[in-house]
């Protein structure tokens, strides 16, 4: 029984952090049901045992969440082949945890599926022992940095981590008592349902935002257009017309001498920025001299005319300082500051027409057929008409800063799921009643029954 127990608890110095007084440290392995084949492997199944008419299910690493089911496979074997191949059949509410990332170690529980199932090789399935732990606590707990970090801790692998079934089993766990167990899943979740029901709002107004953002700009710039006549001291221009454009150059990456200068040089990466101030790479003026890069004034307009991007967004930004650009990007500069901002805003609000019409794909990247696009006529309103409009999509950058901020409370509200869940297994969420028997009395008494 003393070896029983010793086996199944973790040595005091081999404890990741102090727990309260009733709770335990024990070995994953010891929280399995006492049954046999209830911490186990899936199955090795190859593309050749595969059959779309299959009774069997096999769930594989998709279908696993971080701490749900997320039923995203569709494959099945026949119930030949599971006899045929000795396959271990897994139930509704065992727990499933990945053995290979990304990330190792999520699990979920199985939901109640009306079909026989099995599992892929590299999930574990884990059958717990409901008398001492329950399975909504464990697959908390399984879902947790601090157990997420103990895998991976001990995985290994060249392309991608695993964990092996007996290295899992071994990880230290926190077992409080039964009722407690309860309770802290019961706090987990209310307070878990509040943070989810914050983030879906959070995103909620996101999007709501983005969709709206490229309408509300083009409004702006169409008001007073009527059946597509010019208004009185509005002209019709092409693009060529108004604007010196221009495109830029790489210097050459072998020669130090040409880069880690001072002057600015924009490439797609910087391009997620509405306002351009400062760059990731910066050449110096012997780079400049001596590559077919150009200095763009201050207040130009850059434009992405080939990337990948071009699938999805045509990436414009108003230049706030001297930059140098590289062969993917145009300059656009009238010579009039008011002019190119609007000019800018112009591309924003007719992002997606631009690009239906003017982009092209090619053998690696997208491209805009730019001498078709220097032929494309815009409305150019009066000076007055200009500077309104623009102060009226300015405020937009405000709108813009907030769903910045929106973003970043979503990024805050999932570390405040890692502490909700940090706290919980640590006993700090006020579930702890000293006086409720140890959890090492009942796992005691689970362990003279195996005897």
């Amino acid at each position: 029984m003393e070896e029983l127990l010793e086996e199944a608890l973790v040595p005091k110095e081999e404890q990741p952090y102090e727990v309260p007084g009733n709770w335990v440290w024990v070995k994953l392995i010891s929280t399995k049901d006492t049954k046999d084949n209830s911490f186990g492997d899936g199955d090795w199944i190859l593309s050749r045992n595969i059959d779309p008419d299959g009774e069997v299910r096999l769930i594989q690493l998709s279908d696993i969440g971080k701490g749900e089911f997320l039923d995203k496979s569709s494959r099945y074997i026949s119930l030949e082949t599971f006899k045929e191949l000795g396959c271990t059949e897994i139930f509704p509410g065992d727990i499933l945890i990945s053995r290979m990332a990304d990330p190792i170690a999520r699990s979920c529980i199985i939901p109640d599926i009306k079909q026989k199932l099995i599992t892929a090789v590299d999930i574990a399935y884990l059958r717990p022992n409901e008398t001492i732990v329950g399975k909504e606590y464990l697959n908390y707990l399984f879902n947790s940095t601090f157990f997420r970090q103990q895998a991976e801790g001990i995985a290994r692998g060249t392309t991608r981590l695993r964990i092996t079934r007996k290295n899992l089993g071994n990880l230290p766990i926190p077992l409080p008592p039964k009722k407690e167990q309860k309770q802290i899943v019961v706090k987990i979740e209310r307070l878990l349902n509040k943070v989810n029901e914050a983030k879906r709002l959070i995103e909620e107004a996101k999007e709501t935002f983005e969709h709206r953002r490229a309408a509300i700009i083009k409004s702006i710039l169409q008001e007073r257009v009527i059946n597509d006549k010019v208004p009185n001291g509005w002209k019709k221009v092409k693009v060529k017309d108004i604007f010196n454009i221009f495109g830029g150059g790489t210097p050459r990456k072998s020669n130090k001498d040409y880069w880690n200068g001072t002057i600015p040089w924009i490439s797609a990466k910087d391009m997620k920025a509405m306002y351009i101030t400062e760059t990731k790479d910066y050449i110096t003026e012997q780079g400049l001299n001596n590559s077919s890069a150009k200095l763009a004034n201050k207040y130009s307009v850059a434009m992405v005319v080939r990337s990948g991007i071009l699938q999805r967004t045509l990436p414009v930004a108003y230049l706030l300082t001297e930059c140098t650009v590289n062969q993917d990007l145009k300059v656009f500069d009238s010579g009039d500051k008011l002019i190119n901002k609007y000019f800018f805003w112009y591309i924003k609000g007719n992002e997606k027409s631009l690009l239906n019409k003017y982009s092209k794909s090619g053998t690696t990247v997208n491209s805009i057929e730019f001498e078709r696009f220097k032929s494309h006529e815009i409305l150019l309103p009066p000076a007055e008409v200009i500077e309104e409009k623009i102060g009226r999509l300015e405020s937009l950058i405000q709108k813009e800063k907030k769903v910045k901020e929106l973003v970043e409370l979503i990024n805050q509200i999932e570390v405040l799921k890692s502490s909700i869940l940090s706290k919980a297994f640590r006993g700090e969420l006020g579930t702890n009643d000293p006086a409720e028997e140890s959890a090492a009395g009942l796992l005691k008494e689970v362990l003279e029954e195996k005897i």
